[in-house]
């Protein structure tokens, strides 16, 4: 499975780029160059992941990914609930060794 979302970082304000799904991690990318290189390709494997949420900032509806060593990280996930059930379905083949 792969998919692609647009979607922005909230940290320090809204960071644009894309949620890449695939078999086996979410990446958030970004072209912009004032950040940190670790958040312009950020790698978020499913065997590291604790937790996925729903959440908000401010009133935008977001998804908060929280990893084991307990970093969280925020998006704005255009087409958030498919997003949601794509992770879901993801998550469950990866676990499942499919």
């Amino acid at each position: 499975m792969e998919k692609t979302y647009l979607a922005s970082l909230c940290k320090n304000g809204l960071l644009g780029g894309g949620l890449f799904l695939d078999d086996e991690r979410v990446t958030y990318r970004t072209g912009k160059m004032s950040v940190p290189p670790e958040i312009r390709n950020l790698q978020l494997p499913f065997c590291r992941i604790k937790a996925v949420e729903k959440s908000r900032a401010l009133f935008l509806p977001t998804v908060t990914i929280e990893m084991q060593d307990d970093r969280g990280w925020k998006f704005l996930v255009f087409g958030r609930r498919s997003f949601l059930d794509n992770l879901k379905a993801a998550m469950d083949a990866y676990a499942s060794g499919a």
